[in-house]
């Protein structure tokens, strides 16, 4: 093991042992330590680099590199929905913060949203839907929990969320998922607003706690199975009035949308007037 590891360990564990025997703390050192020498000798294996100098060195060789962010914006610990986020950034500028890449190095920000919104575990949600609608959503949407089988919240779009971010992404083209889901819907609803102690506002409010009202807009349903179309030209008329409706809306526009779960099922919007 290199770079003086067994030495460095070796105070670590020292140091380590001493507060656990000033807790009367029991454990099995000798077990633990089979498992974790094991799981070094594994790690051996990989080619371990500066991940910041390989992306950089990649980028200024004028390739481009594809950043995922993991989690929603509104799970932020700076800028989501706090207390109830998660333990780092989610936001474009995580690719900043985490991979050590300059703000002006980004290019494109794509925001992928659901046709409607979910949410998991507690926190503010104005469009949940508690009713039949809700568990309609839920259920054609396949909402529950991969690891835990745990039901989402499910409600209408928010678009006074997705705007935000939007704004604080700096989204350049949208993706939208999910749109299947909707396909029996007769009235498709969309928050454009929140009625807050009487005041009508189109922003998020700094008390995301507060008796949040959803003004929604309502549009009519397609009403058909969308699973087959693979064009622009074959969507029916009241999805692409939806889509139009919110790109207005969010001021970005809806590059891709999904309309199944198989990635075939999936239509590209603008191409012809990108070529």
């Amino acid at each position: 093991i290199l770079h003086d590891f067994n030495r460095k360990y070796a105070c670590a564990k020292a140091y380590h042992e001493r507060i656990l025997k000033s807790l009367n703390y029991s454990y099995d050192l000798t077990e633990l330590e089979k498992e974790w020498f094991e799981g070094i000798e594994y790690l051996k294996q990989f080619k371990l680099i500066d991940s910041e100098h390989e992306i950089n060195s990649l980028i200024h060789s004028g390739k481009n590199i594809l950043c995922e962010g993991a989690q929603g914006t509104m799970l932020d610990i700076d800028f989501g929905s706090y207390p109830f986020v998660t333990s780092s950034n989610t936001v474009c500028a995580g690719a900043c913060t985490g991979l050590g890449i300059a703000p002006n190095r980004i290019g494109e920000v794509y925001g992928i949203f659901k046709a409607y919104c979910t949410r998991v575990g507690a926190g503010p949600f104005p469009t949940e839907l508690l009713d039949e609608t809700g568990d309609k959503i839920c259920a054609t949407g396949n909402e529950y929990g991969s690891v835990t089988g745990r039901k989402r919240r499910c409600g209408w779009i928010d678009l006074v969320a997705l705007k935000y971010s939007v704004m604080i992404n700096g989204v350049t083209k949208l993706i939208m998922m999910k749109s299947d889901v909707l396909d029996e819907f007769e009235v498709i609803k969309a928050c454009v607003a929140y009625n807050v102690n009487g005041e009508e506002i189109d922003y998020f409010p700094y008390d995301i706690n507060a008796n949040i009202e959803p003004v929604y807009v309502e549009l009519p349903g397609w009403q058909t199975s969308m699973a087959k179309m693979q064009s622009e030209n074959e969507l029916p008329a009241e999805f692409s009035m939806y889509l139009f409706f919110l790109e207005a809306q969010l001021g970005v526009p809806i590059t891709i949308v999904s309309v199944g779960s198989d990635r075939e099922q999936t239509i590209e919007r603008y191409t012809e007037e990108e070529e």
